[in-house]
C-alpha cells in the first residue's frame, strides 16, 4: 500500500511550496540570457525527474527497517503538519513575520536530519532510502544557510532549491514500494 494521501498531499505540498517558495525569492530585476544552456524551468523539471524503483532482495531485518522509517515518515509529517498549522494561524491573525516564518522552516529541516540521523538501518535498501531522504534535507539545510548569508537574501542560483527533490521522491516511491511486499505492517499500522 502506498503512503497515506494525506502524507502524499503533505510531502508535495511541502516540497513544492518550499521549492516555489525559494524560486520565487529571485529578483525580478536579474536578466536570464537567452543562450543558456539549459533554462531554470528545465532544471527544475530534470531534477523533478524520480529514478526508478530499486528491487533488493528481501531479509530478515527488513520488517526492523521499515517500522523504524514508517515511524519517522510518520513522527515527521505530524511535525510538519503542526508548523504548518501554526505558520498559517499566525499569518491568518496577522502576526507572522518572515524570520519566524524561515525559522521555524529551518528547525523543521534540522529536526528531518536529527530524526534521520538517529534511524539505525540494518538492510541495505534502508540505508538507502535513509540515505535519499537525508541528502534532500541536508541539501534544503544548506539552501537556508546560503540564503541566510547573502546580502540580500536570495539565492545565487535559485533552481538549487530543488536539488535532490527527485531524488527525495524516488525515497518516497521506494518506501511505498518496499511497504507494499509487507502487508501485515500495514495491518498492525490501521487502528
Amino acid at each position: 500500500m502506498l503512503l497515506p494521501i494525506s502524507l502524499k498531499k503533505f510531502s508535495v505540498i511541502f516540497l513544492m511550496g518550499t521549492v516555489l517558495g525559494l524560486t520565487a525569492c529571485e529578483k525580478s530585476s536579474k536578466t536570464v540570457e537567452q543562450n543558456s544552456e539549459i533554462s531554470s524551468d528545465d532544471q527544475i523539471m530534470k531534477e523533478l525527474n524520480s529514478d526508478p524503483i530499486k528491487n533488493f532482495a528481501k531479509t530478515p531485518d527488513d520488517l526492523h527497517d521499515l517500522t523504524l522509517l514508517t515511524q519517522y515518515d510518520e513522527s515527521f509529517s505530524q511535525i510538519s503538519d503542526e508548523m504548518e498549522d501554526e505558520l498559517m494561524k499566525l499569518r491568518e491573525e496577522g502576526k507572522l513575520t518572515d524570520e519566524f516564518a524561515t525559522q521555524r522552516k529551518r528547525d523543521n529541516i534540522q529536526s528531518a536530519l536529527n530524526m534521520l540521523k538517529e534511524l539505525e538501518m540494518k538492510t541495505e535498501q534502508g540505508r538507502y532510502i535513509q540515505g535519499l531522504m537525508y541528502q534532500y534535507w541536508d541539501n534544503q539545510s544548506q539552501i537556508y544557510r546560503e540564503k541566510n548569508q547573502a546580502a540580500d537574501g536570495e539565492l545565487k542560483n535559485p533552481s538549487d532549491s530543488v536539488k535532490g527533490l527527485g531524488q527525495f521522491i524516488h525515497a518516497q516511491e521506494q518506501l511505498g514500494h518496499w511497504q507494499e511486499q509487507y502487508p501485515e505492517l500495514q495491518k498492525t499500522r490501521q487502528p
